[in-house]
């Protein structure tokens, strides 16, 4: 009876010591989750938002896309200006070329480093962003999606500044080692840009694409 007593306390002691070993580890696999989760999130955003900045800087500086490549402005017979209208065949090929210039960038990276200080992890506000950083191996999935909008500003007396703007909205997943995390992010670059000196159109035809198929909107104001 002794003996089956002393093992029933150490069958105890045995299950107490795991449970308290399982507790430690969900309480830090949890605070490991979110800051993991949170630092691969920001690293993604970052990474997106830069490599969609240089692809869309190298894509215009290669191939010298101008505002008159994008832009047709037509003037009457006394110069003054009548209608802006955008070509939906350039606009379409730039969109193109930039979500796939994005996806071969990040897939020449397979893994992307991320490192966080070991006080950032323990979660004290006293050690945020101390100690020696723990490296982890970082993986990038992403969908891509670009549109253009047209900006006028005025610039002066019988002047209107005209921008082309590509906005781009990213989303996807930063995967770590037994985590993965979802991010979303969004940035907007001046495509071109020109100052348009005279009276005020009296048309101008916006081209507005729907989904990722050929169906187009035309709006022509002012034409009839």
């Amino acid at each position: 009876m002794r003996k089956k007593g002393k093992y029933l306390r150490i069958l105890i002691i045995f299950i107490l010591i795991i449970a308290l070993v399982f507790s430690v580890f969900l309480i830090v696999d949890r605070r490991m989750r979110r800051v993991i989760c949170d630092y691969s999130s920001s690293v993604g955003e970052t990474v997106m938002i830069k490599t969609v900045d240089e692809v869309i800087s190298e894509l215009f500086y290669s191939e010298n896309i101008e505002y008159s490549d994008i832009v047709t402005v037509s003037r009457d017979s006394e110069g003054k200006v009548t209608s802006l209208e955008v070509s939906a065949a350039k606009i379409n090929y730039i969109k193109s070329r930039i979500s796939v210039k994005v996806a071969e960038s990040i897939a020449l990276r397979e893994k992307y480093d991320l490192e966080i200080p070991i006080g950032t992890i323990i979660g004290n506000e006293y050690t945020v962003g101390r100690g020696p950083k723990i490296k982890f191996k970082m993986q990038i999935t992403t969908t891509v999606i670009a549109d253009f909008e047209s900006r006028f500003y005025s610039a002066g007396i019988n002047q209107v500044l005209h921008q082309i703007h590509i906005k781009v909205r990213m989303s996807g997943h930063t995967v770590v080692p037994w985590y993965k995390s979802p991010f979303s992010a969004e940035t907007s670059v001046i495509a071109a840009q020109t100052v348009i000196v005279g009276m005020t159109p009296e048309a101008y035809t916006n081209v507005i694409e729907a989904g990722t198929d050929a169906t187009q909107d035309i709006f022509d104001f002012g034409t009839h």
